[in-house]
Parts: structure tokens; sequence; C-alpha cells
């Protein structure tokens, strides 16, 4: 993810090469983004934040070593800079307890089509935060989809589950829909193609369609037609929905978990 960010600030020109500097250990990941021209780092310790200039943190790594890794840049920390956080469920008193009860924190949660510039990012941020760094992180996230913002720090638990998460879900439907062509018959390549475009056109004509989900639905199911016949399937006993109300159940308290 940190990747495709850096991808969309630098094919929008948002920010000048020489203006962003990486942390990165894995020594191919580093090699790999040398050759997008910025700099990057195999330690902490090699960056001196005042004299680059550094005006920002974006943390983009896995939840389970944030704090270690939060830790470590603290202690080469002699400024203080506002710090955007792409990491799921770690709250902003997290980030306050590591680096002052003053520090602005802004949390985004995007999502994997941002490779795309096809993303959707939600954004919130402490009362600590200035409008300029509001709006710049806005401006960065939005050079790979777009962006909405949120008034409670809660609601991010939800929209990882939904947004942050939601690619997987729609690749497993995806991925269970090819193999359900096959088995009735169709080869695979033939199947991939189909479902696929039929995934893409979909999702435009929700997006730009002024129907609601439901009402476009319903002008594809004929009365005693096939496809009526297939969401009968879908929705006996309430099955489909009660499957996904549970897997979203499940995320929203794993991202709860995430934040402790």
């Amino acid at each position: 993810m940190g990747t495709s960010i850096l991808d969309g600030i630098l094919s929008k020109n948002i920010l000048n090469n020489n203006d962003i500097f990486v942390l990165e250990p894995n020594n191919n990941q580093r090699k790999f983004l040398k050759k997008k021209g910025v700099s990057v780092f195999e330690n902490i310790a090699e960056i001196n934040f005042k004299k680059l200039g550094i005006k920002a943190l974006i943390f983009a790594v896995k939840p389970q070593i944030l704090e270690t890794v939060a830790l470590e840049i603290k202690k080469y920390i002699y400024i203080k800079v506002p710090i955007i956080s792409i990491v799921a469920g770690k709250r902003i008193k997290f980030y306050k307890k590591i680096f002052g009860k003053d520090s602005s924190i802004i949390r985004v949660m995007p999502n994997t089509p941002a490779t795309y510039g096809m993303g959707i990012s939600a954004i919130y941020h402490c009362n600590k935060t200035k409008k300029i760094h509001f709006q710049k992180t806005n401006k960065i996230f939005s050079a790979v989809g777009k962006v909405i913002s949120v008034k409670k720090e809660n609601e991010m638990d939800i929209i990882t589950a939904i947004s942050g998460s939601g690619p997987a879900y729609v690749f497993l439907f995806i991925e269970n829909l090819i193999k359900s062509a096959i088995n009735n018959g169709l080869d695979k390549k033939t199947a991939i193609e189909l479902v696929k475009e039929t995934f893409l056109g979909s999702s435009y004509m929700a997006s730009i369609s002024n129907k609601s989900a439901e009402e476009l639905r319903i002008d594809v199911t004929s009365p005693g037609g096939v496809t009526e016949a297939a969401l009968k399937e879908f929705n006996q006993n309430n099955i489909l929905k009660n499957t996904i109300d549970k897997a979203i159940n499940s995320a929203v308290k794993k991202s709860i978990i995430l934040s402790k």
C-alpha cells in the first residue's frame, strides 16, 4: 500500500522526488524503491530529520510491528511533525502515548485499488491537526482515488471492515464465480473473462447510476427468469445477508482488537 501511495504522489506531481524519504529494511524492496528516484534508507539512524527538512511522517507498516517501529523513530525525532497513519486498527491515543499529547495525528484507511488510482480513503484527524496538514493529507490520498472524511474515530473500524478489507470480499466472490462457471462447463479462459468483465461493468453501473443497488438488481431480475432462480438460492433463509453480517462483525471486532 505504501508503494501505491508513493506511485500516486509521483504520478500526480504532488511532491518532488527529492522531498520524499523512505525507510525500508528489506534490501530487495530498497532497490525497487530507489528506481523510482526517491531517497531510501535502511535504518532510522541514517535520517537527519532537521537537515532533510522532513515535514510529515507516514506510517505504512503491519499493526503487529508498529509499536517497535514508532518507539525507534521517536528516538530520532527532534521536531514536531504531523503523523499520518494507514495502519489498520491503531487509534490516535496509541500515537499520542508515544509522540506526546500535542502531536498532530491523522488516520487514513485506503484500500488496494489505490494501486491503479481507483481506491477510496477515509480520513480522521485529531484536534491538534492544523487545517493545512489535513488539506495536504487529503491531496496526497486524492492522488490514488477518492477521499472521504469522518467525524468519529470509532467509524474507522467499520470503514476498515468495509472498504479496507472489501476488495478481498469481491475477489473471493469473483474466484468462486469463476470456479462455478468452470464446473458448469465453461473453459477457464472464457470463465475468467466473463466474470471479471461482469464485475467491472456492474461496478461501473453502480458508481454512475442514480439508481440504488436494489433498483439495479430488480432491473436485471425478470419474474420467473434465470436471475431470479439464482437470487432465490442466495436469499434462502437470508443466508447471504447473514453471512455478510457475520463476516463484517468479525472484521470490526478484529480491528478493535488490533487497537489495543
